[in-house]
Order: structure tokens, then sequence, then C-alpha cells
């Protein structure tokens, strides 16, 4: 995989390509109004609603952000705080896990988290948890062994998939740092005043960098030094073994966003209709409440008399795309996928085991949960970010 980055007027550019030069993932960020999430902050309880069961915490520059009191934890408070039930009137600790969208405000936790690229840190957490997508028994009783000390009574471990094959010295080595940084917010975090910034969370170019494999980047291509020594600090500082993929490109004839057709990209991942290489196409229409992606058959079968089989075939490659499509714009929320009609149980089970698979590929939880009696597919991907769409439209 390569990961390219460039900056174009206020935009920092962030697109994802796979081995075959497929963007995955694609982002463009506004340096005027830099993403909040991840952010920790300290928060002022402005209002508690008891028939939401919510909370309305106050950030840094009056940002009002909304807060389930569902997320019950052992909350971090500053002083005069009254007790351990969140009051109207408190400091407390927050961390944001979900960003703006749409009219919905920025949603905050006091479940502070605090990422590497092997662990998490969680506050609030007991014990530790083994990433389900380690299968290999030997690893996971390795892994269990390893942190098999930590008990600390006001955070957890959740170890990650890039942990799988990871010496035990750099593991440890990596708790402590996280520990470390998270025992200074907590010491230092309770006695700042209203709003404070505590600890800034990396651009998403650089949680890419962290989140992906080892062994599956090959690549990070950026030509805007700013960017380049960004990459070249963390690096230097947490992924030593990454530094050797980085490269400013250089040329004034051919532009970096020319050299890997980023406006073609943009342009197609903003389109309405995406088209298949059989002849069949989407429909992606993203709504306030869902997204609705239609598959039509198109050319695939037109003249043709289809059987279920073409129509599985159809299905499989409009599946394959569809979940690329969430994951290269960003949409999430409720999803529908109305698919062609197959009436062969067989044909609909190994198309949902298929999106299972395929699900799992993604970076941000994604619920394969049914097909519903009129063979729509039902989905949910967790919301974090703003869609492509809503990023480019600002």
């Amino acid at each position: 995989m390569r990961l390219v980055v460039t900056k174009k007027d206020r935009y920092i550019y962030s697109v994802l390509f796979d081995e075959n030069n497929q963007p995955l993932e694609m982002s463009a960020e506004n340096t005027d109004t830099p993403s909040r999430l991840g952010n920790i902050y300290v928060g002022h309880v402005n209002n508690i609603v008891k028939n939401i069961d919510a909370a309305f915490i106050e950030t840094e520059g009056g940002c009002m952000c909304y807060h389930s009191l569902k997320d019950a934890t052992s909350y971090l408070f500053g002083p005069h705080a009254n007790n351990e039930r969140l009051c109207m009137g408190d400091y407390v600790l927050v961390q944001v896990e979900r960003e703006d969208i749409k009219t919905k405000q920025p949603s905050v936790t006091g479940k502070l988290q605090f990422t590497g690229k092997y662990l998490v840190l969680v506050h609030g957490m007991k014990g530790v948890r083994i990433s389900n997508k380690i299968k290999d028994k030997e690893e996971n009783n390795r892994l269990k062994v390893l942190f098999s000390n930590c008990e600390n009574e006001n955070y957890g471990l959740i170890v990650r998939t890039n942990a799988l094959q990871v010496s035990n010295e750099r593991l440890k080595a990596e708790e402590e740092r996280l520990a470390a940084l998270y025992h200074d917010i907590c010491t230092t975090g309770v006695h700042k005043s209203k709003g404070s910034l505590l600890y800034q969370s990396y651009p998403w170019y650089i949680d890419l960098l962290r989140d992906l494999p080892e062994e599956k980047l090959t690549e990070v291509v950026t030509d805007d030094e700013e960017i380049f020594a960004a990459f070249s600090d963390y690096t230097s500082q947490f992924q030593p073994e990454d530094t050797g993929k980085l490269r400013l490109y250089r040329d004034e004839n051919l532009s970096l966003a020319a050299l890997y057709s980023l406006q073609k990209w943009e342009k197609e991942a903003l389109s309405k209709h995406v088209w298949l290489k059989s002849g069949a196409s989407l429909v992606i229409e993203p709504t306030e409440t869902l997204t609705v992606i239609d598959v039509n058959t198109g050319k695939a079968v037109s003249g043709k008399k289809a059987g279920e089989e073409t129509f599985y075939k159809i299905n499989e490659e409009a599946a394959k795309e569809c979940m690329r499509q969430l994951r290269l714009r960003n949409l999430s929320g409720m999803i529908l996928i109305d698919f062609i009609n197959m009436d062969s149980e067989e044909y609909n089970t190994k198309l949902m085991q298929l999106l299972k698979e395929l699900a799992a590929k993604d970076r941000i939880p994604v619920n394969v949960v049914d097909m519903t009696g009129l063979r729509l597919v039902e989905l949910t991907r967790k919301k974090v970010k703003k869609p492509l769409h809503e990023m480019i439209a600002e």
C-alpha cells in the first residue's frame, strides 16, 4: 500500500492506494478548521438532560459537545467535584470520539484512549483484551501472558491486531510510553482551566501510518516539507522501522496530485454513479439518516438471458465495490444495499458471507446486520469522521 499526502489551497489531501493503485481511503482536511477528533480537553458540564440521559459539555472555544450518560465510567474530575456522578458545573476530562456531522454536535467520552501502533490504553477499563482478529492460539496466549500483570485500577489495555508477531520488548516499551502519557495528563489536567486542550491527536495521515500493518505499507509520499517533517518526527520517535519508507517528492514539471490523478479520483469518489467492469453499476445516495446503494444490472445482462449464477457474479462484484466505496467515501451510520434479487438461498448466504469477510478488512467497525424480507442488505458503519462529500463541501 502507498500513502500519498499533498497540500492544495487550505486542504491537506491524503489518499491510501492499494497494491493495484486503486484508492482505498481519501480525506480532505481543512487546515483552517483542524479536526478535534481524539483531542482531550478539560470540559465544563454545562447542562444535564435526564429525559435523554445525556450531558452537554463545553470544551475549547465554547464548543458544546454531546455526552451520553450511558457511557458510564470513572471520570477524571477537576477541582471541586461533588461526587463520582457527573453534575452541572463539574470540570471533567473528556475526549472527542466523534466529529460534528451535519446537524449533530461532536460527541465526547470520559473513557480516555491513548492509541499506539500495537496497544490502546483505556481509562476506566479493567484488564487486557486481545483483538478478535488475532486467531492464532499460540500468539493469543503469548500476549495474554505478556500483559497478565497489567492490573492497574485506573486503566486497561487493548492489544491491537498489529501486535501479531511483534517482540515482547517492543510491546512493553509501547505500554510504558502510553502509561507515562496517561499519568502525565491525569496529574496535570485536573488542575487546568475550563476548555484547556490537554492532548492533541495526530492528523489523519499520521493515524494511517500508525494503524497500517508494517508489512503492508510500502511507501509514504508527500511533496510538502512540513508534512514530510511531521512524518519524520513521528517515525523517528515511535516507528523507526518505517523511516525508510518516507519520500519527499520534488518535480517542477509534474505535481504529485497530477502524478497520482488525485483530481480524477476525487471526482469519482463524489459521483453518484459507479460503473463496474461487468457493465453493471452502483447508484450511491447519502441522505440525512442513511445511505442507500442500488445495484443495477445495466449492460451486464443487456440482451442476454441471465440466470442465478450470472446475478450472483454481478452481486459479488458489486459487494466488493460497495465495501470499497464505503471506506473511500467514509460513509457511515445505517446503510442499505439493494442487490439484484436472487431466489437461491445458497447464493444469498454466499453473498452475506462475502460481505462479512470484506467488512472485516475495514479499519472502522462495520456490522453486516441481515438481509430483509425485501432482499435489502442492512449494514452499519461506525460514525467517527465526516464523510468525504461533507469535507469537500466545507
